[in-house]
């Protein structure tokens, strides 16, 4: 079992940033060993890459993915690159974790460590990885260095790229973990496949050790990085099972994914697949408090999520959630969320974020002139509803949105709408909001929040019985739903575009103008 030991201080003199146009510094690796990643510790601070790209030809911007602590969302961060490929990014980083280094180009699967700065040197002609089944190829590619960090944690980034260029090179699990692949096997065989190729990759992980010995933070990371994701895989096929199945299955399933990530539990916030697989585990908790009469979701809880740094992230993120669905936290339940909650970093966020819901509570300047419709005459048929809330509107294209306050894609999805919204201001477009099981309060809270408003936006808060009748004929599978309408009432389709494929959204609507 690995065993918990305090991250030590990592202190390196300040760097001297690169100009533009100045070359990558030296290689700055300290001579001593450090210590390995100790238990879970937060602190105020950042990370910056400094990066040239050679060869760089022009594209998007530099993009890091990181874990959000408190939403326990990814989230992406990007900077500019310039003509001679240079680039600088500063992005927050509370704990030391895993990163994903512009995904799509580079594609650079790494740990970051608060405080640190990092410096890349990236050839793009020679990233791109070659054909499988090409021996020869892979070979080369796996030798050679397309891609050098430099700093005072050099070794353990470079150590790192270099065990994924051979794992990547060597892999022969295409697809593994897609819906597709998982739903190949019946639960109990999946469970011994998925063992089966874990058990494979940490003997893989252990033979390239022997011939190529990793730096011992860089083992440590790889080592809990490959037990999550092999977790998460796990857990997100049960998420999908149904409750009988589960049932049936729980204990050996349970007790597999335990057998998996218990050596690495206190370092598990190193990767992001811990997100995932805490996240999986109290859905499972929530799922079985619902069908099992008299259970206690405490008592499940402590049950299922063994160590105490884990349930207070699961407190937090579920105080995050509420949060996120609108609702401020009132004194009761702050009280209680700072008895369960041990770190002083996520109450400091969680705090802030409430103060920041009760100012937009209080704030009503925010929905003036905004059409929020709660009063309906008693409609009977769906078809009723449907009449009712779009004859308003008729000689106008009317894009609708099936959403919730609790539907964290729907809210997710409303931060694509202002550029779509603006580019049919003053036209024959309207934007309706159909609200499901969403109070009050919240419901005005994220349209607050998420800037909602204008004069071609509409939003309807309909009684739940309803609500309900409406979405039985209306909604596509699940929330968000979005359906277009053209200038006669016509229902065009019950699948129209999403807002983040905004060109696709708008040539479906100029279609119908």
């Amino acid at each position: 079992m690995i065993r918990s030991l305090k991250i030590l201080a990592l202190l390196a003199s300040p760097l001297t940033l690169f100009s533009q146009q100045a070359e990558m510094p030296p290689r700055m690796e300290s001579t001593n060993q450090p210590a390995r990643f100790g238990p879970l510790r937060f602190r105020e601070d950042s990370v910056t890459i400094i990066g040239e790209y050679k060869n760089f030809t022009g594209g998007p911007p530099f993009k890091v993915a990181v874990s959000e602590w408190i939403s326990n969302n990814q989230v992406t961060y990007s900077a500019p690159i310039d003509s001679n490929g240079h680039f600088r990014l500063t992005f927050p980083m509370p704990a030391p974790g895993e990163i994903h280094i512009d995904f799509g180009r580079a594609s650079l699967w790494n740990v970051a460590i608060p405080g640190e700065t990092m410096y890349l040197s990236a050839d793009m002609n020679k990233i791109e990885g070659p054909k499988r089944g090409d021996t020869a190829a892979i070979t080369a590619w796996k030798e050679h260095t397309a891609t050098i960090f430099e700093g005072s944690n050099a070794r353990l980034h470079n150590d790192i790229y270099r065990y994924w260029r051979h794992q990547a090179a060597s892999s022969n699990q295409t697809g593994y973990g897609s819906r597709q692949w998982n739903e190949q096997f019946k639960l109990d065989a999946f469970c011994d496949t998925v063992h089966g190729i874990f058990r494979s990759r940490m003997q893989f992980l252990q033979d390239y050790h022997r011939r190529t010995p990793l730096e011992a933070r860089a083992l440590q990371f790889i080592e809990t990085t490959l037990r999550y994701s092999n977790a998460s895989v796990l857990t997100q096929r049960y998420y999908y099972v149904l409750w009988n199945d589960r049932v049936k299955h729980e204990k050996r399933y349970f007790a597999t994914i335990d057998s998996i990530v218990r050596p690495v539990l206190t370092t598990g916030y190193l990767a992001m697949d811990y997100r995932t697989v805490l996240r999986d585990i109290h859905s499972h908790i929530s799922t079985k408090a619902l069908n099992l009469p008299g259970s206690n979701i405490d008592s499940l809880h402590n049950e299922y999520i063994l160590h105490p740094v884990e349930r207070s992230l699961t407190q937090a993120w579920l105080a995050s959630i509420i949060q996120r669905q609108g609702h401020v936290l009132d004194d009761s339940m702050m009280t209680a969320l700072r008895a369960s909650v041990k770190e002083p970093y996520l109450i400091k966020q969680l705090t802030q974020r409430n103060d920041a819901l009760k100012a937009l509570q209080a704030d009503n300047a925010l929905l003036a002139g905004a059409r929020l419709i709660t009063e309906f005459p008693e409609l009977k048929t769906s078809a009723e509803i449907y009449r009712h809330i779009t004859a308003p509107y008729r000689g106008k294209v009317i894009y609708l949105d099936i959403w919730g306050t609790w539907c964290i894609p729907c809210r997710e999805a409303m931060q694509h709408m202002p550029p779509v919204k603006e580019q049919y201001a003053g036209k024959d477009v309207v934007f309706l909001y159909l609200a499901n099981r969403s109070p009050m309060e919240a419901w005005k809270n994220t349209i607050k929040q998420h800037r909602i408003t204008g004069a071609n936006v509409v939003h309807y808060n309909l009684p739940a019985a309803m609500q309900q009748l409406f979405e039985k004929d209306y909604l596509d599978e699940g929330f968000p739903t979005y359906m277009l309408i053209d200038k006669e009432g016509k229902l065009v389709t019950q699948k129209a575009p999403r807002p983040h494929h905004t060109a696709e959204l708008i040539t479906a609507i100029n279609k119908l103008l």
